[in-house]
């Protein structure tokens, strides 16, 4: 069982399924009680059936022998009837099993749905509690997510079925064994002991190998990405144009070879074990034949009781087997609840104040960073150490530093998608954790480098980032025209209601034009803070210039926080900091820092270079 060691003592393991067991069928009676207990219902005549249409065989064979007078004296009930009625109430027996099963099957079809929209539902929620980007950036956590989406689909229906059969033949198991306390008290004891040591190996069985499947879900996320890599549009063109095929195909082997061949070594040190298991259970049931066959020898008893008797130590046995693999299932079924219930019952990533202050409208005093230093959970090495800067109310201020200096890093916390580990952010004075966090976003507006692309039509593409105005057909085109996205949507064959994307077979957009309807994302958002964190960095120069020019002077009077590693692009902010290391190293108008002399000019003065160099050899060519 997951977090159970394959060592761990088979109580322990059995304590834990029984616990898992429990909040499974709490999980089920949550989804839908009434279908629930239909289900349960449905299961109960099932296994009455079962030693019914098995006894009403004796009467039929005995009421054969009796009108044939091979018998003289079968028991009263059988005579009471003549063979014609025992006939029809046979087929009525085996009709009404007919019925019974299509309608389980049903019932036990929409369980599931029911059960794994439910399930769903509960993720869907919790992942709404999770305010930051912690969780989803922690890796173990990544694997309990992903335990969950890819079994919750499987396992609610599994479950349900899983229970239901279990149910079914706890209830039949429990009715043969009924019929045999007639032949003798101890032989439904005795089936049941000869079963047990075949079940208990199917339980180890099914323990190793779905623990095995457990601690393998790193390897199954890798495997899965060497696949979908070779599987997938975005990576076609790489994969295609530098013959990427063969590399992942051997990752992928390589992983699969190795965690399935772990998983087979057990499969095969088991096989041996219950082969024998299964022998003894077998040679219990012919035992009992022998038995009848040597009573009926004695005229203890009749043909139809060889039927009975016979049919139902076979069907016990069988029963029991079932309920054996039922229980070997479990954990594999119930592999993903564990990771589940820490996903459901994860607390919120992010403190919320138990008072929370409306964000200040309007802004009177801005935003200040105090010796804000911060460490990604997990990781010691500090992104960002004493980082001390403000942005004024109505100030341009940009960031700028190499990829990986931290930048976007620094965008998360004034976002408080992340907490500073050391310092504190301040807006208006007060610390960002005193506010509403849904509040304080609604005034903060961003554009990040890797910005979505929602296979949405082109409205909503735009209205998402103000989603109550997302039906402002008016509101959004003067978003689009601030974003220059208005003449692309006017060339779209269904203007605000085209759908985008290739996913659903919409209209496909260029890079740029992708960035544009970002942009009035943005726009469309009444906020008095605007983030521009890289989202061009896949333009060139000239054009990444344009769109920052245009951004600046859109947002002239509100608070404004440009971002890029290219220091051309951003020199009209009023302020520019430059940060290395994690640190604010400079900061100043652009004037100011070239005059300075520092690296900031040193290395504006050589990336410029490189560019002049770059658009003479383009002249040339």
């Amino acid at each position: 069982m997951p977090n159970v060691d394959a060592s761990t003592p088979f109580t322990r393991q059995f304590r834990e399924t029984s616990r898992l067991v429990v909040l499974t069928i709490r999980l089920v009676w949550r989804a839908h009680p009434c279908l629930m207990l239909s289900i349960l219902l449905l299961s109960l005549l099932q296994a009455l059936l079962a030693p019914l249409q098995l006894a009403v065989s004796k009467a039929v064979l005995d009421r054969v022998a009796f009108d044939l007078g091979f018998v003289s004296a079968p028991a009263p009930l059988v005579i009471l009837f003549p063979l014609v009625t025992w006939i029809v109430l046979g087929a009525a027996v085996l009709m009404a099993g007919q019925l019974i099963q299509p309608s389980a099957a049903t019932f036990q079809a929409i369980m599931g749905d029911r059960l794994t929209g439910s399930i769903t539902e509960q993720l869907i929620i919790a992942a709404n509690r999770w305010r930051g980007l912690a969780r989803f950036e922690d890796p173990s956590f990544a694997d309990d997510l992903e335990r969950a989406r890819r079994h919750v689909a499987q396992g609610g229906l599994a479950l349900m079925v899983d229970g239901a059969q279990a149910a079914v033949t706890c209830f039949t198991a429990l009715g043969f064994a009924l019929v045999l306390l007639a032949l003798h008290p101890l032989i439904p004891l005795l089936l049941v002991l000869a079963t047990l040591p075949q079940t208990a190996r199917q339980w180890v069985y099914g323990h190793r190998t779905s623990s095995h499947l457990y601690v393998q879900t790193p390897n199954a996320r890798r495997l899965q990405y060497s696949r979908d890599v070779l599987l997938t549009p975005e990576p076609a063109k790489d994969v295609r144009l530098y013959g990427l095929a063969p590399f992942f195909q051997a990752k992928y082997d390589f992983i699969f070879t190795r965690t399935t061949g772990e998983l087979h070594r057990v499969r095969l040190q088991l096989a041996l074990l219950m082969a024998l298991a299964s022998t003894l259970a077998a040679t219990a049931t012919g035992s009992v034949y022998l038995y009848l066959v040597w009573q009926i020898a004695q005229g203890q008893y009749s043909v139809g009781d060889l039927v009975l008797y016979g049919g139902a130590a076979t069907m016990l046995q069988l029963r029991l087997l079932t309920l054996g693999f039922i229980l070997s299932e479990l954990p594999r079924t119930l592999g993903f609840l564990p990771s589940l219930l820490r996903v459901l019952e994860a607390p919120p990533d992010l403190p919320l104040p138990p008072q929370p202050r409306p964000a200040p409208r309007p802004i009177r005093q801005g935003i200040v960073f105090e010796h804000v230093a911060f460490s990604y959970p997990g990781n010691a090495v500090p992104v960002l150490q004493d980082v001390c800067f403000s942005i004024r109310p109505g100030e341009c201020v940009a960031l700028v530093g190499h990829n990986g200096a931290g930048k976007t890093t620094l965008v998360k916390l004034l976002l408080r998608l992340y907490d500073p580990t050391a310092g504190r952010i301040l807006l208006d004075g007060i610390d960002l954790r005193e506010y509403d966090l849904d509040d304080l976003r609604r005034q903060m507006g961003v554009i990040f480098q890797d910005f979505v692309r929602y296979e949405l039509t082109a409205g909503e593409n735009i209205g998402l980032g103000q989603v109550e105005a997302r039906n402002d057909c008016g509101h959004l085109e003067q978003a689009a025209a601030k974003a220059g996205a208005l003449e692309c949507i006017q060339r779209l064959p269904q203007g605000l209601d085209t759908q985008l994307g290739r996913e659903f077979g919409g209209r496909e957009l260029s890079g740029g034009e992708w960035q544009k309807l970002a942009l009035a994302r943005a726009f469309v958002r009444e906020c008095q803070l605007l983030v521009l964190d890289e989202p061009t960095a896949a333009l060139d120069v000239q054009a990444e210039h344009e769109v920052y020019t245009r951004f600046h002077e859109l947002t002239r009077g509100r608070m404004t926080l440009l971002i890029s590693h290219r220091f051309s692009t951003v020199r009209m902010a009023d302020r520019i900091l430059y940060l290395a290391d994690g640190r604010i190293q400079e900061e100043g108008s652009h004037a100011d820092l070239m005059a300075c002399g520092g690296t900031y000019a040193r290395l504006y003065r050589l990336q410029a270079a490189q560019y002049l160099a770059s658009a003479q050899g383009e002249q040339r060519s």
